[in-house]
């Protein structure tokens, strides 16, 4: 089962990072001609439905813990599991939620503003440092491997995925965005990483 488990997150974090590429996209666009405004609301809604039975395997896998989880573990490991999700709020508040969730349409060819404001001036991706606080802290708090195999997991993803959209980043906004690279982290606020 946590096999299984583990190679859920793995496609589902496959079938996200396809649907998200430029070689994705074009493709859809040339099949939904003027419906691809419509393409970030349905990446929504697909990414959601395809997350609810990896998530149910998630909650139904046998807890079995790797040590006996003190206090002070679960506390810390709780508090920093609710710190990635306040971090993941925070971080959603410099974003066109409209826009992000693709109920607000723009144009194909238009292209988003650079920000760099509000979290994005400590971490390049602060969605994604948040979602590794919530599962790295998830382990922490019940050292059981199955939330190992999926905090593992969503690094994999994650890290996989950031390479991919950095790239997509330098084509959209070029040099600006390599300088931004060079002065902000990518995945850990004040670290170089």
């Amino acid at each position: 089962m946590l096999i299984l488990l583990f190679f859920s997150w793995l496609f589902y974090g496959a079938i996200h990072s396809l649907m998200a590429s430029n070689y994705f996209k074009n493709f859809v666009a040339e099949k939904m001609g003027k419906y691809v405004r419509f393409y970030r609301l349905f990446y929504n809604v697909i990414a959601f439905v395809l997350l609810i039975p990896v998530l149910a395997l998630q909650f139904s896998t046998e807890k079995n813990t790797l040590w006996q989880v003190s206090d002070y573990e679960a506390i810390s490991g709780k508090f920093i599991s609710v710190l990635g999700t306040i971090f993941i709020a925070i971080a959603l508040q410099g974003y066109d939620l409209g826009e992000f969730s693709g109920i607000h349409f723009k144009k194909q060819d238009e292209i988003p503003a650079f920000k760099t404001d509000g979290l994005l001036q400590y971490v390049r991706h602060p969605i994604y440092f948040g979602i590794l606080l919530l599962f790295w802290g998830l382990f922490v708090a019940d050292a059981s491997t199955k939330s190992l195999l999926g905090a593992i997991a969503v690094t994999i993803y994650l890290l996989i995925g950031v390479y991919f959209e950095e790239k997509k980043l330098v084509l959209v906004f070029g040099e600006k965005y390599k300088a931004y690279q060079k002065n902000v982290p990518m995945l850990i606020p004040f670290l170089r990483f």
